[in-house]
């Protein structure tokens, strides 16, 4: 029986390009689990899309002088085009855009507003004199009261990744004119996770042996802290409305005295997008521009049934510097609209890959082109990289020397080895196919298969991929020691039949290699049992193939081909910045 799988990606901002930090903090090990999952036979839904509200979008609007639309729909774009080229496979990548977005949002605050759960209130708010006007938190910049680290922002510190409170940044000026600001009353709407307190710490406890176990740490921490009320709306332009005219049929208590400029705040909006893009996707049809959109012809259309289904598991992804609005915000919401939705099972986080010891950033300028780099080495090539060296449970370093090893000493020395050398052999003395009627696979290449399905399979469900590929990456190098062990070019001479055995368990095993490998490299996957003349139905609900298989016929349908290209080390080196 299937299961409803929900694949939750974070929502990029569409600010600048996606650089290879976001595809290892969540992009990638979304896709692999997707694809891991679809294999099994359960009906995935992966959903996600760019986040086009908020400050980030405004700055980069004012720093090239255009309209925040025209960010929008640049960047948007790009990362469109880039997924598509690292073959992810969304069901549905949409934007905050649409309306039907809009209206979940609305629909959701409507449902916490009048469950009590959102209240009135009066906070500070940055003002600018200079500037005459209220300022969102990335117009505000100064020195974190906490680490000291410089140029943050006036909500959190992108060093330590602490909630900074209005008023407690040090020295805070306006990013538009650089001169000083001053904290103003302005009244708004706040969430106040102090009425779900209960709720998610039993939320939380449930969730110890499941998530990392650092993520449950950090968590829990938050919660003994004390979640305090949190301003779910902002003076501001480039944001979602409140849903008015429907507050002021509510009760007064419940209705600010003004709502001039008074928006939703992107924090709260976003993750809603998890709930709002499966309802997009079930009335869909058909593709545009604007979207990445499939539904398979065997997939459930009601979007229902993964969110108002208990037994249905959902993956989120994220990088760490977006933990705790996966872990504690967002159930919050959903606990607090009484709906009865899901909430999330597996919060996927991702500590940073940082380059040549430095954080990625957008911002400053430290990056890598994701597009040139999957232009330059192949997306296989970065898929393999990253899902063989993802930051789990420890921040991991790009650099280019340790990019080249892992291809070159890896996937080349190992699995391209195993493939070239098999191939090679079978397409030379056997040309290029072999049947043997009463083929008995050999019991010690069955084990070594079955077990590789077996823990892989347990360390995907809990969306341990480097592990995984651990475990893949060993079955690779045992074939290549079969091959060596059994010596098949001096057994073909003596023993042409015992050679014949030799020659389909070493087929057998690529063949099983091509779908171990499916959801992590899906080009070489599909590139090698094109090469084995493997027909592998397409994946469908409730039919399984992750597991063993044994065939006791192939022919090639083309000459071997060389499956990964050894890297020019000093070429690679010398893309440092």
């Amino acid at each position: 029986m299937h299961k409803k799988i929900l694949v939750g990606v974070a929502w990029p901002y569409v600010n600048g390009d996606i650089h290879l930090g976001h595809l290892a903090g969540y992009l990638i090990p979304a896709d692999i689990v997707a694809r891991y999952q679809r294999l099994r036979g359960n009906d995935v839904l992966m959903v996600s899309g760019s986040d086009t509200h908020g400050t980030p979008i405004t700055v980069e609007a004012d720093k090239k002088g255009v309209q925040p639309a025209e960010i929008v729909k640049q960047y948007h774009q790009n990362d469109i085009q880039l997924f598509k080229k690292y073959r992810l496979s969304y069901n549905l990548y949409t934007s905050t855009q649409t309306e039907n977005h809009k209206r979940v949002v609305q629909e959701l605050f409507l449902d916490l507003l009048k469950n009590d759960y959102i209240v009135k209130g009066t906070m500070k708010q940055y003002f600018a004199t200079q500037d005459n006007q209220f300022l969102p938190d990335r117009y505000v910049e100064g020195t974190c009261p906490y680490c000291k680290a410089g140029q943050q922002r006036s909500d959190q510190c992108e060093s330590c990744g602490r909630w900074i409170e209005d008023g407690e940044l040090i020295d805070p000026v306006s990013k538009l004119s650089g001169s000083p600001v001053e904290l103003k009353d302005t009244e708004h709407y706040f969430l106040d996770f102090s009425k779900l307190d209960n709720e998610l710490k039993q939320y939380v406890e449930d969730k110890k042996d499941i998530w990392r176990n650092w993520v449950w740490k950090e968590t829990n921490g938050w919660l003994k802290e004390g979640m305090k009320k949190r301003a779910i709306t902002r003076d501001m332009d480039w944001a979602i409305d409140l849903p008015v005219e429907e507050i002021l049929k509510l009760d007064k208590s419940k209705q600010l005295e003004n709502y001039d400029g008074k928006k939703i705040y992107v924090w709260f909006e976003a993750v809603i997008g998890y709930l709002s893009a499966p309802q997009e996707w079930a009335v869909l049809e058909s593709e545009n521009e604007d979207i990445i959109f499939t539904k398979g012809e065997s997939q459930d259309t009601d979007w229902q049934n993964w969110w108002l289904n208990q037994d249905s598991e959902h993956y989120y992804f994220m990088g760490q510097d977006n933990l705790v609005f996966h872990t504690l915000m967002w159930p919050a919401q959903l606990i607090g609209s009484k709906r009865g939705y899901k909430l999330p099972t597996h919060v996927v986080v991702n500590k940073f890959m940082n380059y040549e010891g430095k954080k990625f950033s957008k911002s400053r300028g430290w990056t890598i082109d994701s597009a040139q780099m999957a232009d330059k080495f192949g997306t296989d090539a970065v898929r393999y990289y990253i899902s063989a060296n993802l930051p789990e449970h420890k921040e991991a370093n790009f650099t280019w020397e340790g990019f080249t090893d892992a291809i070159n000493n890896e996937l080349v020395a190992n699995f391209g080895n195993l493939v070239n050398r098999s191939l090679t052999f079978f397409a030379a003395r056997y040309d290029s196919h072999l049947t043997i009627d009463d083929y008995k696979i050999d019991t010690k290449v069955q084990a070594k298969v079955s077990t590789c399905f077996a823990k892989t399979s347990s360390l995907l469900d809990m969306a341990e991929i480097s592990p995984a590929v651990n475990e893949i990456m060993a079955l690779a190098k045992f074939g290549n020691q079969y091959f060596e062990t059994q010596a098949i070019w001096k057994v073909i001479k003596e023993k042409p039949e015992e050679a014949e055995e030799i020659m389909l368990n070493l087929l057998n095993l690529l063949a099983n290699l091509s779908v171990l490998i499916a959801p992590i490299l899906p080009n070489s996957s599909s590139k090698l049992m094109a090469m084995l003349g493997i027909n592998l139905p397409g994946v469908s609900v409730d039919l399984d193939l992750w597991q063993p298989q044994v065939r006791n016929s192939f022919a090639l349908s083309s000459a071997p081909e060389i499956l990964f290209t050894k890297l020019d080390r000093d070429q690679v080196v010398s893309e440092k910045v």
